[in-house]
């Protein structure tokens, strides 16, 4: 677990409930990535101990099961899989599977890997383009820009200044998302130490993040959270 993430996920839950009055599914990895890394296949994650293999299917189940709840009664829904990470730029990375190469693209360009992305469902229901949904004016990244906290990518930052500083997505991402099947979409968080290093920072991130994702699922989904 990164650096006080687990303690931002929390107020992000707390938030969640002050803004929306119910509280979103949530599914926390408590053991140190040195005995289960659940954001890789389970070959790598585990190394076949079977105290390690249990709590990897466990938190993989746990995350299926919500998705199937979500779909049976919302018929779509969004996956958040959030972390913590120390890039020199400081900015919110928001991963779609998305390399920082593809982000550097025109958006037309851009429009050629929608079915390569972990949103790939949105197609379906979404009013906007998959390029203004990954980085327009109603994108999560420029959401939180407006919220006064830089993100990649968004309609500022486009793309990160370094390909070696920007995390696109992994296994959960992929696996969880929509790339491969389902109705719900995927978005991985990398949080810079800022957004969590102190209970004032977490309290204003957690803030930021839940009133733009009610915002994206309106936009997005047609789903309003707070109804």
């Amino acid at each position: 677990m990164d650096d006080y993430t687990q303690q931002l996920t929390q107020e992000i839950l707390e938030e969640f409930f002050a803004q929306t009055n119910q509280f979103p599914h949530a599914v926390i990895m408590n053991l140190s990535r040195k005995k289960v890394d659940a954001n890789r296949s389970i070959e790598e994650a585990t190394t076949n101990d079977k105290k390690a293999v249990a709590s990897y299917k466990s938190f993989h189940d746990f995350i299926k099961e919500s998705k199937n709840q979500i779909e049976k009664n919302f018929s779509k829904g969004l996956y958040i899989d959030i972390h913590g990470q120390s890039h020199s730029h400081q900015a919110i990375e928001f991963g779609y599977l998305l390399t920082n190469d593809i982000l550097r693209l025109s958006d037309e360009e851009i429009e050629r890997y929608e079915n390569f992305s972990s949103i790939k469902v949105q197609q379906e229901f979404s009013p906007f383009s998959f390029s203004e949904q990954v980085r327009g004016n109603f994108s999560l990244g420029t959401l939180m820009m407006d919220r006064g906290f830089d993100s990649i990518p968004s309609s500022k930052i486009p793309f990160a200044p370094r390909d070696d500083e920007y995390f696109e997505g992994a296994y959960n991402t992929r696996t969880h998302g929509s790339l491969i099947s389902g109705k719900v979409s995927g978005i991985q968080i990398e949080f810079p130490y800022n957004c969590r290093d102190s209970k004032e920072s977490r309290v204003r991130t957690a803030k930021a993040l839940v009133s733009s994702i009610i915002e994206y699922m309106l936009i997005h989904f047609g789903i309003d959270l707070k109804n």
